[in-house]
Protein backbone atom coordinates (compact mmCIF):
# COMPACT_ATOMS: atom_id res chain seq x y z
CA UNK A 1 0.00 0.00 0.00
CA UNK A 2 0.99 3.33 -1.12
CA UNK A 3 1.27 6.18 2.04
CA UNK A 4 -0.89 8.77 1.72
CA UNK A 5 0.33 11.92 -0.38
CA UNK A 6 3.15 14.02 1.48
CA UNK A 7 3.19 11.42 4.30
CA UNK A 8 6.74 10.12 5.16
CA UNK A 9 7.51 6.52 5.01
CA UNK A 10 6.65 4.38 8.03
CA UNK A 11 10.35 3.92 9.10
CA UNK A 12 11.12 7.38 8.63
CA UNK A 13 8.61 8.11 11.30
CA UNK A 14 9.39 5.27 13.14
CA UNK A 15 13.22 6.76 12.84
CA UNK A 16 11.67 9.58 14.11
CA UNK A 17 10.15 8.77 16.70
CA UNK A 18 13.28 6.57 18.13
CA UNK A 19 14.97 10.11 17.91
CA UNK A 20 12.40 11.82 20.05
CA UNK A 21 11.95 9.60 22.28
CA UNK A 22 16.46 9.75 22.97
CA UNK A 23 16.19 13.55 23.02
CA UNK A 24 13.36 13.58 25.38
CA UNK A 25 15.38 11.05 27.93
CA UNK A 26 18.49 13.11 27.48
CA UNK A 27 16.58 16.13 28.72
CA UNK A 28 15.72 14.34 31.54
CA UNK A 29 19.31 13.05 32.56
CA UNK A 30 20.05 16.94 31.97
CA UNK A 31 18.03 18.27 34.45
CA UNK A 32 19.29 15.57 37.15
CA UNK A 33 22.71 17.15 37.19
CA UNK A 34 21.54 20.69 36.96
CA UNK A 35 19.01 20.02 39.65
CA UNK A 36 21.76 18.18 41.91
CA UNK A 37 24.23 21.26 41.23
CA UNK A 38 21.80 23.99 42.06
CA UNK A 39 21.07 22.60 45.45
CA UNK A 40 25.12 21.84 45.98
CA UNK A 41 25.69 25.71 45.32
CA UNK A 42 22.64 26.77 47.51
CA UNK A 43 23.74 24.56 50.15
CA UNK A 44 27.30 26.36 49.98
CA UNK A 45 25.91 29.52 50.36
CA UNK A 46 23.52 29.03 53.40
CA UNK A 47 26.41 29.89 55.88
CA UNK A 48 30.40 29.40 56.27
CA UNK A 49 31.63 26.17 56.56
CA UNK A 50 35.28 24.61 57.36
CA UNK A 51 37.84 23.71 54.14
CA UNK A 52 36.81 20.05 53.93
CA UNK A 53 32.71 21.17 53.48
CA UNK A 54 33.83 23.67 51.32
CA UNK A 55 35.54 21.09 49.28
CA UNK A 56 33.04 18.46 49.54
CA UNK A 57 31.01 20.88 47.65
CA UNK A 58 33.66 21.31 44.99
CA UNK A 59 33.97 17.58 44.68
CA UNK A 60 30.12 17.25 44.47
CA UNK A 61 29.64 20.13 41.70
CA UNK A 62 32.85 18.38 39.54
CA UNK A 63 30.85 15.54 38.92
CA UNK A 64 27.75 17.25 38.11
CA UNK A 65 29.40 19.21 35.76
CA UNK A 66 31.25 16.32 34.45
CA UNK A 67 27.50 14.66 33.99
CA UNK A 68 26.36 17.49 31.99
CA UNK A 69 29.52 17.42 29.98
CA UNK A 70 28.82 14.00 28.84
CA UNK A 71 25.24 15.34 28.35
CA UNK A 72 26.08 17.71 25.85
CA UNK A 73 28.71 16.01 24.06
CA UNK A 74 26.11 13.02 23.07
CA UNK A 75 23.63 15.97 21.95
CA UNK A 76 26.28 17.25 20.19
CA UNK A 77 26.86 13.83 18.51
CA UNK A 78 23.08 13.27 17.60
CA UNK A 79 22.68 16.97 16.24
CA UNK A 80 26.00 16.37 13.82
CA UNK A 81 24.95 12.79 12.66
CA UNK A 82 21.69 13.73 11.95
CA UNK A 83 22.68 16.96 10.13
CA UNK A 84 25.26 14.76 8.10
CA UNK A 85 22.69 12.97 6.10
CA UNK A 86 22.95 9.01 4.67
CA UNK A 87 24.80 9.85 1.45
CA UNK A 88 27.33 7.21 1.10
CA UNK A 89 30.11 6.90 -0.81
CA UNK A 90 33.71 4.78 -0.59
CA UNK A 91 35.70 5.63 2.64
CA UNK A 92 38.94 4.28 3.80
CA UNK A 93 38.33 3.16 7.22
CA UNK A 94 41.76 2.74 8.38
CA UNK A 95 42.56 6.30 8.21
CA UNK A 96 39.48 7.09 10.34
CA UNK A 97 40.57 4.84 13.24
CA UNK A 98 44.44 5.69 13.19
CA UNK A 99 43.49 9.80 13.39
CA UNK A 100 40.91 8.25 16.21
CA UNK A 101 43.87 6.45 18.27
CA UNK A 102 46.22 9.47 17.72
CA UNK A 103 44.50 10.26 21.78
CA UNK A 104 46.28 7.11 22.56
CA UNK A 105 49.92 8.53 21.42
CA UNK A 106 49.50 10.86 24.38
CA UNK A 107 49.26 8.29 27.51
CA UNK A 108 51.22 6.76 29.40
CA UNK A 109 53.44 3.84 28.09
CA UNK A 110 51.52 1.49 30.10
CA UNK A 111 48.27 2.53 28.44
CA UNK A 112 49.93 2.07 25.33
CA UNK A 113 50.90 -1.51 25.60
CA UNK A 114 47.11 -2.53 26.74
CA UNK A 115 45.90 -0.73 23.70
CA UNK A 116 46.78 -2.79 20.59
CA UNK A 117 46.26 -2.38 16.83
CA UNK A 118 45.63 -4.70 14.21
CA UNK A 119 43.72 -2.16 11.87
CA UNK A 120 46.87 -3.18 9.01
CA UNK A 121 46.44 -2.35 5.15
CA UNK A 122 43.76 -0.05 3.58
CA UNK A 123 40.19 -0.90 4.19
CA UNK A 124 37.56 0.44 2.00
CA UNK A 125 33.95 0.89 3.29
CA UNK A 126 30.51 2.24 1.32
CA UNK A 127 29.79 4.75 4.10
CA UNK A 128 28.77 8.42 5.19
CA UNK A 129 32.35 10.00 5.89
CA UNK A 130 30.62 11.80 9.10
CA UNK A 131 28.88 9.47 10.67
CA UNK A 132 31.62 6.44 10.11
CA UNK A 133 33.92 9.17 11.84
CA UNK A 134 31.37 9.79 14.82
CA UNK A 135 30.72 6.10 15.29
CA UNK A 136 34.58 5.01 15.52
CA UNK A 137 35.63 7.72 17.40
CA UNK A 138 32.95 6.95 19.49
CA UNK A 139 34.04 3.24 19.47
CA UNK A 140 37.88 3.57 20.34
CA UNK A 141 37.52 6.43 22.26
CA UNK A 142 35.87 3.65 24.70
CA UNK A 143 38.59 1.41 24.02
CA UNK A 144 40.92 3.96 24.64
CA UNK A 145 39.37 4.93 28.12
CA UNK A 146 39.10 1.16 28.87
CA UNK A 147 43.17 0.60 28.30
CA UNK A 148 43.50 3.38 30.94
CA UNK A 149 41.88 1.69 33.40
CA UNK A 150 43.79 -1.14 33.23
CA UNK A 151 41.56 -3.43 30.63
CA UNK A 152 43.78 -4.79 27.52
CA UNK A 153 42.39 -3.71 24.24
CA UNK A 154 42.86 -4.44 20.71
CA UNK A 155 41.39 -3.56 17.88
CA UNK A 156 41.12 -5.42 14.56
CA UNK A 157 39.97 -4.11 10.70
CA UNK A 158 39.12 -7.20 8.69
CA UNK A 159 37.42 -7.73 5.63
CA UNK A 160 35.56 -11.19 4.96
CA UNK A 161 32.96 -11.94 2.19
CA UNK A 162 32.30 -8.31 1.35
CA UNK A 163 31.82 -6.74 4.62
CA UNK A 164 34.33 -4.77 6.45
CA UNK A 165 34.32 -5.22 10.43
CA UNK A 166 35.93 -3.28 12.93
CA UNK A 167 36.36 -5.44 15.73
CA UNK A 168 37.07 -4.09 19.68
CA UNK A 169 37.89 -6.88 21.82
CA UNK A 170 37.81 -5.82 25.59
CA UNK A 171 39.96 -7.98 27.88
CA UNK A 172 39.87 -7.09 32.11
CA UNK A 173 41.23 -9.00 35.33
CA UNK A 174 38.54 -10.93 37.68
CA UNK A 175 37.17 -8.85 40.31
CA UNK A 176 38.75 -9.01 43.18
CA UNK A 177 37.34 -10.97 46.29
CA UNK A 178 36.08 -9.69 48.80
CA UNK A 179 38.18 -8.88 52.33
CA UNK A 180 42.05 -9.75 51.86
CA UNK A 181 43.24 -6.13 51.81
CA UNK A 182 41.18 -5.66 48.49
CA UNK A 183 41.07 -2.03 47.30
CA UNK A 184 39.22 -2.97 44.35
CA UNK A 185 34.90 -3.35 44.47
CA UNK A 186 33.90 -6.39 42.27
CA UNK A 187 32.48 -5.73 39.43
CA UNK A 188 33.90 -2.53 38.88
CA UNK A 189 36.91 -3.63 35.90
CA UNK A 190 34.08 -4.91 34.14
CA UNK A 191 32.70 -1.61 32.90
CA UNK A 192 31.92 -1.72 29.23
CA UNK A 193 33.72 0.25 26.83
CA UNK A 194 29.96 2.21 25.91
CA UNK A 195 27.25 2.81 27.47
CA UNK A 196 23.41 2.19 26.48
CA UNK A 197 23.47 5.93 25.24
CA UNK A 198 26.71 5.30 23.43
CA UNK A 199 25.41 2.13 22.08
CA UNK A 200 22.32 3.87 20.80
CA UNK A 201 24.19 6.52 18.79
CA UNK A 202 26.47 4.07 17.15
CA UNK A 203 23.60 1.76 16.34
CA UNK A 204 21.85 4.61 14.48
CA UNK A 205 24.90 5.84 12.88
CA UNK A 206 25.90 2.67 11.13
CA UNK A 207 22.43 0.62 10.28
CA UNK A 208 21.07 3.90 7.94
CA UNK A 209 24.04 3.00 6.04
CA UNK A 210 23.67 -0.47 5.54
CA UNK A 211 26.04 -1.19 8.71
CA UNK A 212 25.49 -3.30 12.36
CA UNK A 213 26.38 -2.38 16.13
CA UNK A 214 26.80 -6.34 17.90
CA UNK A 215 28.34 -6.51 21.28
CA UNK A 216 28.67 -10.03 22.40
CA UNK A 217 29.64 -11.44 26.08
CA UNK A 218 32.87 -13.71 25.25
CA UNK A 219 33.74 -14.82 28.86
CA UNK A 220 32.99 -13.62 32.15
CA UNK A 221 36.13 -11.45 31.51
CA UNK A 222 36.04 -9.97 27.90
CA UNK A 223 33.49 -8.41 25.50
CA UNK A 224 33.29 -8.02 21.49
CA UNK A 225 32.07 -4.90 20.15
CA UNK A 226 31.60 -5.33 16.34
CA UNK A 227 30.88 -2.73 13.87
CA UNK A 228 30.43 -4.27 9.94
CA UNK A 229 29.66 -2.17 7.19
CA UNK A 230 29.66 -3.37 3.54
CA UNK A 231 32.83 -3.32 2.03
CA UNK A 232 33.96 -1.07 -0.75
CA UNK A 233 36.33 -0.69 -3.80
CA UNK A 234 38.52 1.92 -3.56
CA UNK A 235 37.96 4.31 -5.70
CA UNK A 236 39.66 4.82 -9.70
CA UNK A 237 41.71 7.80 -9.78
CA UNK A 238 41.01 10.01 -12.45
CA UNK A 239 43.86 10.53 -15.11
CA UNK A 240 43.69 13.69 -17.59
CA UNK A 241 43.47 13.69 -20.74
CA UNK A 242 46.42 12.90 -22.75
Amino acid sequence: MKNPKGRPPAGSLARRDDLLEVLQSLAHKLSQPLTALRGTVEVGLMGEMDVKEYRRILEVSLQETQRMAEILEALRDIVEMERAGIQVRPVAWREIIEKALEEAASADKADRLRLISEATGEVWVTASPQRLSLATTRLIGGAVRAAREGHRVRSVLSVVEEIASLTVCDEWAPAAEEGANSTTTPGDSAKPLLGELEKWILSRAIECQGGRLSVRQISQTSRNYQMDLPAASPPVARTGRP
